[in-house]
């Protein structure tokens, strides 16, 4: 008995501290939506390792064939490829899964830290997740979130003990070499730099912002600002991180444009802004220096772009929590970590457990969620049932929208090609504007298709190639061979035009 009613029944704290992680795994782990980018990683990653070398240069399309850039992913690349080879996707994602609940995790102890509620930290963490869910898909940005997360907690605790500042440029570092948003974490690390010399200066005047703390933090952020050339392209990663935030915005990728109303992020956005300004005028707390730093900073690049929403929603979780607790009554902030274990909050732990347990990728079989909340059906089976029909067939050049072509280089390379992936930095304008007129079925599109000597059309009858479907449809030089899902598969006639034959050897 003794053992039922301590060791075997969870307080109601434990609940409450692992709600957000555990909303996390099941929304990511459970998630069927196509994994777009995580395509090519996984084959350069496949490049990599069949080649004992970096990869550079480009090996999936016709357009820009051997197109040198920087590989900023490729850590991450070695692990999707390792972890695919033992487990297919499913392995990835669960993976992935852990590292974003790991993420959370890390975020609701910070609020917790903050306010000391972990039911608060639990529903800033709930509100968080909500606005990252759209950006919760397999791919390197993963490891970002929880390295940014993971470096304002190592600022916030040396607040107290500066020898935590040895760690951020360790965390630098390492992201320099997983993701392209590195450069976010020099910006976190500047501004606990600016407050501390803010700070000082008020206090003691010009004289005070050369005191130890502003002295630390300045050669901290020195000293990360040079781990990031711990790279194999040095201070070109700079380059590339320029180069593929403008490009992405001059070409209208959703997620680099400005957030509007109509996407969760932009809600959640509007929402965290006017919930800091109430809590801001409200009587009780008031916002640290650091914190005012931090909210100025990242706003406008919340503002500017749907992607960097993410850094926004972390730093201001922390904030926002501690502001909070000011606001609501104490007996409900008392008491977290005093409560006995009961049956009840046992049975509410252990049935949390549960689903947790049932939507680890490839138990499907197992949760009821499936055909009922969810569809266990992805959009890569669609695209390998397509792939399974050309590899019957010599090989050639396709063209399909770029968000596809990322799992045809995979699944189909060397013997066939891609117009486009999703590697948006490495081609020019003039590629991605007749990309954008055949999307849009231009008058000149058996031209430009003829120009690059395609073989294969995969459209999208959704609506993405409305234009361009109906005139390939009526066309003589084109003949759909195979459909699955939303996508179908066209092949050029053999007697259309003197260059429409198929190339395998291409």
């Amino acid at each position: 008995m003794r053992w039922l009613s301590g060791t075997c029944l969870s307080t109601a704290t434990w609940t409450r501290a692992l709600f957000a992680p555990a909303l996390v795994f099941i929304a990511t782990a459970g998630s069927r939506v196509y994994q777009t980018d995580f395509w090519h990683h996984l084959a350069r990653g496949r490049a990599m390792v069949e080649s004992g070398s970096f990869v550079d240069h480009d090996l999936f399309t016709y357009t820009v064939a051997g197109a040198e850039f920087r590989d900023t992913n490729w850590l991450p690349q070695l692990l999707y490829y390792a972890l695919f080879s033992i487990g297919d996707l499913d392995l990835v994602q669960l993976v992935n899964s852990l590292t974003l609940a790991g993420m959370m995790g890390l975020l609701v102890w910070l609020c917790w830290r903050e306010c000391g509620s972990l039911v608060l930290s639990s529903a800033v963490g709930v509100g968080t997740f909500f606005g990252l869910w759209q950006l919760l898909i397999i791919r390197p940005q993963t490891f970002s979130l929880l390295l940014f997360v993971a470096l304002l907690a190592v600022l916030e605790l040396a607040e107290q003990r500066r020898r935590w500042l040895i760690w951020p440029p360790v965390i630098l570092a390492l992201w320099v070499n997983i993701h392209g948003g590195f450069p976010v974490g020099l910006a976190l690390v500047g501004c606990y730099l600016l407050a501390a010399g803010i700070e000082a200066g008020w206090e003691r005047g010009w004289s005070g912002i050369c005191d130890g703390k502003v002295g630390a933090l300045a050669a901290c952020l020195g000293a990360c600002l040079a781990a990031t050339l711990l790279n194999p392209y040095g201070w070109r990663v700079y380059d590339y991180v320029g180069l593929t935030s403008t490009a992405a915005t001059i070409r209208h990728i959703d997620e680099w444009l400005p957030p509007g109303l109509n996407m969760l992020v932009g809600k959640m956005l509007i929402a965290s802004v006017l919930l800091l300004l109430v809590l801001f005028a409200l009587p009780g707390r008031r916002p640290r220096v650091r914190e005012v730093c931090l909210l100025a900073c990242f706003l406008p690049f919340a503002v500017g772009s749907a992607r960097m929403i993410a850094w926004w929603l972390l730093v201001a979780a922390p904030v926002t929590a501690r502001l909070l607790a000011a606001q609501v009554p104490t007996r409900l902030l008392r008491g977290d970590e005093d409560e006995k274990p009961s049956p009840a909050s046992g049975l509410v732990f252990a049935l949390l457990a549960l689903v947790v347990a049932l939507s680890v990728p490839g138990w499907e079989r197992f949760n009821p969620l499936v055909g009922t909340v969810r569809s266990a059906h992805r959009k890569e089976n669609d695209l390998q049932a397509v792939c399974q029909q050309l590899a019957e067939r010599g090989g050639g050049r396709i063209f399909s929208r770029f968000e596809w072509s990322e799992y045809l280089g995979w699944a189909l390379a060397p013997r066939y090609t891609v117009f486009m992936d999703g590697r948006i930095e490495i081609f020019p304008d003039e590629i991605w504007r007749e990309y954008s007129a055949l999307t849009r079925g231009r008058a000149d599109w058996q031209e430009l298709l003829d120009r690059y000597d395609v073989d294969y059309l995969l459209l999208d009858i959704t609506g993405y190639h409305a234009d361009l479907l109906p005139q390939v449809e009526l066309s003589a030089a084109w003949e759909p061979v195979f459909q699955a899902g939303d996508g179908v598969l066209f092949v050029r006639r053999p007697t259309a035009t003197a260059s429409s034959s198929v190339h395998p050897s291409k």
